[in-house]
């Protein structure tokens, strides 16, 4: 029997077995999801069908699918961080169905979320009993789950596989030897490439997390913190640039927090009454932000334990319940929202700062249990204690019947939803988000327009019309004098107009489409139309994948550097 516990407590594979089957059992409700039915479930669905369909395509950069938003192209790609649309699409080798593709990759970031915890928490504690049981209860969170089953918010919820990763570069350059401090730099890049709201303020957090031990900071750490730093813009460049770009160039509703509801007064609006922690859904939301009894009274068993926390890790024990406290705050009308610079409401919900609260609450509520066990004088009641422990957890905070909110208007099924949308020659606007368009198109109405060139002014017939995918030819005569001809592509960088063979500059119309003037008088003139991506998009991509190669070296030479210090 002793064996049999010193197993249990030290073993880091049996570890992984039990954290695994953790996430099978928080996984089990995905078998009867109904992705279609949650809040955004349809948009990921549609996300990683159009990506699909631009790589089949071969069109590079692959931002634009041109059979989106009735077959004038739209950029399912450009605007929304890659890692959740391609980590999906990973998974197809192994199912016919996209839907299918993302609770597989649902499942995994439950799994691997659960990994990261262990090996950030066995970091600060050197105590496997405390990682693993942090581990479960990161599984279990009950905001995660929300995310997942209500939301289907495939960003924040692939978010909790990171965080664990970024705090433990962090904890490892500033409180160890200074050997993982890499993961800063693949953590971080993850996340961007992931969710950028939960980016900002994980960054912010980790400036928080800096301050706290700004006595330990030395030349040496700043040199770490800066190369990680570098990593991070230069791999991601592929993404930021041309978000970057973008932002220059037109008035993309993703990208102004007008539009995008996410103004101080607005984030403000979106806080949750402290008695919901509690007692559950707000109607507003639709929303469960219900704690629930096992997770309480693991917060409250700190109270009794506090003073005997060990004092190894008593400091990020109290760092982690600051960020736990501040964030849960964060969520509350008691912090001041309203007050803040616009730059830090992006987030559009305030009960986002959920994510971190459970990350950094994960960790509190398992240090407490541990300590409380400690206390136990005999050490097989103590053994039988911590196995109980975790069985408890499990069985108190798992959700098997999860109460699906599925949104009453959505009512065919994943296989149905998939298959009407593959048998449809185009997507209708009104089908998908419209947040990557820009705001021009609002006066638009795209399932009304003709589907070739429109003359907005001036005179010329258009002929000869052709148009497969992104690609355009028509011929135009008659043509007077400053002539603007509106193509049939919505407005994006990156598209190469041609008059006779020569470049001619394009500009957004007012209905947010494509549009040329022509400034001469012609009897006749050759329209082409192609996607070649801008200059900048393509020098972004050279500059991740040399970054990346470059960042592969880094790695490498440290790891020689400390093989020889080593010998």
């Amino acid at each position: 029997m002793k064996k049999f516990f010193d197993d249990l407590k030290n073993d880091k594979i049996i570890h992984y077995i039990l954290i695994f089957l953790a996430a099978a059992i928080a996984g089990i409700p995905l078998i009867n999801l109904r992705i279609y039915g949650t809040d955004d479930g349809f948009i990921h669905i549609l996300r990683i069908m159009g990506v699909d369909e631009i790589l089949k395509n071969g069109t590079f950069p692959p931002y634009i699918c041109s059979r989106y938003c009735d077959g004038f192209g739209y950029a399912i790609n450009l605007f929304y961080p890659p890692l959740v649309t391609y980590g999906p699409l990973l998974f197809k080798m192994f199912t016919g169905h996209y839907y299918d593709c993302l609770k597989i990759y649902s499942f995994f970031t439950i799994f691997i979320s659960g990994i990261t915890m262990y090996k950030f928490v066995y970091e600060i504690t050197k105590k496997r009993e405390i990682s693993v049981i942090s581990a479960i209860i990161y599984i279990f969170i009950p905001y995660r789950l929300e995310s997942i089953y209500n939301r289907f918010a495939i960003g924040e919820f692939s978010t909790f596989m990171f965080l664990p990763l970024l705090f433990l570069g962090l904890y490892n350059l500033l409180n160890g030897d200074g050997k993982k401090h890499y993961y800063i730099a693949i953590s971080a890049s993850l996340l961007m490439l992931t969710h950028t709201i939960t980016t900002f303020y994980a960054a912010l957090f980790s400036l928080l997390y800096i301050l706290l031990n700004i006595k330990k900071i030395n030349k040496t750490i700043i040199k770490k913190l800066a190369i990680n730093l570098v990593f991070v813009l230069l791999i991601t460049a592929f993404f930021s640039i041309p978000l970057i770009e973008h932002k220059l160039a037109g008035d993309y509703i993703i990208l102004d927090s007008w539009k995008m509801h996410s103004t101080p007064d607005e984030v403000y609006e979106s806080t949750v009454p402290i008695k919901y922690f509690f007692t559950g859904i707000m109607e507003k939301y639709d929303m469960d932000y219900k704690l629930g009894v096992p997770l309480i009274i693991l917060i409250l068993l700190g109270i009794p334990v506090l003073k005997k926390i060990n004092k190894d890790y008593k400091n990020e024990y109290l760092i982690m319940l600051l960020i736990a406290v501040l964030s849960l705050l964060m969520t509350t009308k008691y912090f001041l929202w309203l007050y803040v610079p616009q730059f830090f409401t992006r987030l559009q919900f305030a009960w986002r700062m959920l994510t971190f609260f459970e990350f950094a609450i994960s960790i509190v509520t398992a240090i407490n249990l541990y300590t409380l066990i400690d206390l136990i004088p005999k050490q097989n009641l103590k053994d039988w204690m911590l196995l109980l422990s975790v069985i408890l957890i499990i069985a108190s905070m798992a959700k098997i019947s999860y109460d699906y909110k599925y949104e009453s208007q959505k009512t065919l099924s994943d296989e149905e939803y998939e298959e009407r949308m593959l048998n449809q020659q185009t997507i209708q606007h009104m089908q998908i988000n419209r947040e990557y368009l820009t705001d021009n198109t609002r006066n638009a109405n795209m399932s009304l327009r003709e589907k070739g060139i429109i003359v907005v002014s001036g005179s010329a017939d258009i002929i000869q019309e052709n148009k497969e995918g992104l690609t355009l030819s028509a011929k135009a005569t008659n043509i007077e004098k400053d002539t603007t001809l509106e193509l049939p592509n919505l407005y994006y960088l990156g598209y190469e107009v041609k008059i006779n063979g020569n470049k001619i500059n394009y500009f957004e119309s007012n209905n947010g489409f494509i549009a040329i003037k022509i400034d001469e008088d012609m009897s006749q003139a050759d329209v082409t139309v192609s996607y070649t991506g801008t200059t900048l998009e393509k020098v972004s991509y050279v500059i991740s994948l040399l970054a990346f190669i470059g960042f592969i070296g880094y790695l490498i030479k440290e790891k020689r550097k400390q093989n020889e210090k080593s010998n």
